[in-house]
């Protein structure tokens, strides 16, 4: 259903996502197929193309699960066209400022909130539904959510939370603390910085916008969801890959 993601974002606690970087659709499926409620499929900092996206939104909806395209800087082409792909969020990096938000909000978002081009049949088709009925949904059932991961864009929230056609917002931890820190050594949710992140989402859960964030580890997850944030990344697949083929070896003599 295309509401599978609206549905996650309504409910009173939160929800988990893996973070996919590789580009096989056979991984993403995999990780549909567990525990997660929905996959971000990363073609900032991950190896992801058109193809690969096109191929992963597939295997993800197919195991009912929520598909979410990090997208790469300033690529508003590619936001319309993993939309056309079936994505139902897509989150983009380094929205720095109320310009930043608003371009983003034209491209994820048909006439009447953004400019987004009319091309939706194979979405449509994907989630079952005539091209007429996907448009409509797309107003309530696709997301939008901008990467807060710059003492520039703490500054700007509350004008970037303003933006109509911006649903929400995603919680960069590491780029936030080299930013706010002036540091090259990230320092994810340490003690320079999480008084901000708990501010972040306050303010945008106070906006009536939705918070999101990535996190490494329980501790920084079950965290995050005291905050409020809705839904909180807990993994990698290049982690998760590594982590298992370790433990192959737990037990061996």
């Amino acid at each position: 259903m295309i509401s599978r993601l609206k549905d996650l974002l309504a409910k009173d606690e939160p929800s988990y996502a893996c973070w996919s970087g590789y580009r096989d659709p056979q991984v993403a499926g995999a990780l549909a197929r567990q525990a997660f409620d929905a996959v971000v499929l990363d073609a900032q900092h991950g190896f992801h193309d058109d193809g690969s996206l096109l191929a992963c939104i597939n295997e993800v909806v197919s195991a009912g699960k929520s598909p979410i395209v990090r997208l790469p800087l300033n690529r508003w082409d590619l936001c319309e066209k993993v939309l056309d792909y079936g994505a139902l969020g897509v989150a983009a990096p380094m929205i720095n400022t109320k310009e930043d938000a608003i371009a983003f909000a034209r491209s994820a978002n048909y006439p009447g909130v953004g400019q987004r081009s009319y091309a939706p049949r194979y979405a449509a088709t994907l989630y079952g539904l005539d091209t007429g009925a996907y448009q409509r949904a797309t107003l309530e059932c696709t997301f939008a959510f901008a990467q807060i991961e710059t003492q520039e864009a703490y500054d700007n929230l509350d004008d970037i939370l303003s933006v109509d056609g911006i649903d929400g917002i995603l919680m960069g931890p590491s780029d936030f603390s080299i930013s706010v820190g002036k540091t090259l050594e990230p320092d994810a949710y340490g003690p320079a910085t999480i008084d901000l992140v708990k501010d972040v989402a306050e303010r945008t859960i106070a906006a009536g916008k939705i918070a999101t964030c990535f996190t490494l580890t329980a501790e920084h997850a079950n965290l995050c969801a005291e905050f409020g944030y809705k839904m909180i990344s807990i993994g990698m697949d290049s982690s998760m890959l590594a982590a298992g083929a370790a433990k192959s070896f737990e037990g061996i003599k």
